[in-house]
Order: structure tokens, then C-alpha cells, then sequence
């Protein structure tokens, strides 16, 4: 009967000891949980930082689109405004008019200028890959 006991004690021993490492397990469950949470968030930090690059190429692209519809509206005022000197000086009887002329010249500088501007911005866009 004393060796049941003592058997039984062994036993007992035995079964707290396993106890003991399972209390390990969960300080190891929970450093996993942790790496697997960190990977998360280091995850969504580079999800975050891609969607902001993209977010601020497609402003970019935006605001470069916009520049051009306006200097392509301000360009066909400037040609509004050379046929308007032009058909003035057209319909003056003794005017004659070539593209030496000063009011035409100088609307044909600030057209050339307007289209340089046009195509720098379209280089631009084009250099985002549309």
C-alpha cells in the first residue's frame, strides 16, 4: 500500500510537471500571435505606403491633365485672337498683313509658347505612362 502511494505521489509529481510546460506553451502561443501580428502590420505599413505613392501619382497625373485642358483653352484663344487681327487688318483697305507683321507676330510668339507648354506637360504625363 505504500508503494501505491508513493506511486501515486510520483504520479502526481509527473502531472504537475507536465503542467508546468503547458504553462510554457501559451507564453509561446502568445510570442506566436505576436510575430504573426507584427507581419501584419508590417504588411499593412507597405499596403499603406504603396496606395499613398499611387494615390499621389494619380493627383500628380491629375493636376498635369488639368494644366494642359487649360493652356489648350488659352492656346485656342490666341488663335481666336490672331483671326480677329488678322480679319481686321484684312478688311482695312490699304493694310497688308504677313506674319512680320507686329500685332501678328506677337501672336504667333505667345501660340508657339503655348504649344511648347503643352508638349513639356504631355512629356510629363507621358513619362507617368498614362
Amino acid at each position: 500500500m505504500s508503494e501505491e502511494i508513493i506511486e501515486e505521489t510520483e504520479g502526481k509529481e509527473e502531472a504537475g510537471q507536465e503542467e508546468k510546460s503547458r504553462a510554457k506553451k501559451p507564453g509561446e502561443f502568445g510570442r506566436t500571435i505576436k510575430t504573426y501580428l507584427d507581419k501584419g502590420v508590417e504588411a499593412s505599413v507597405k499596403g499603406i505606403k504603396n496606395a499613398g505613392a499611387a494615390l499621389s501619382e494619380f493627383g500628380d497625373k491629375s493636376v498635369i491633365r488639368i494644366d494642359i485642358a487649360q493652356l489648350k483653352s488659352r492656346l485656342e484663344k490666341k488663335y481666336q485672337e490672331l483671326g480677329e487681327c488678322v480679319s481686321e487688318q484684312l478688311m482695312a483697305e490699304d493694310e497688308t498683313i504677313t506674319k512680320d507683321s507686329l500685332a501678328v507676330s506677337e501672336k504667333l510668339a505667345s501660340i508657339r509658347e503655348l504649344k511648347d507648354k503643352i508638349q513639356e506637360k504631355e512629356d510629363t504625363l507621358k513619362k507617368y505612362g498614362k
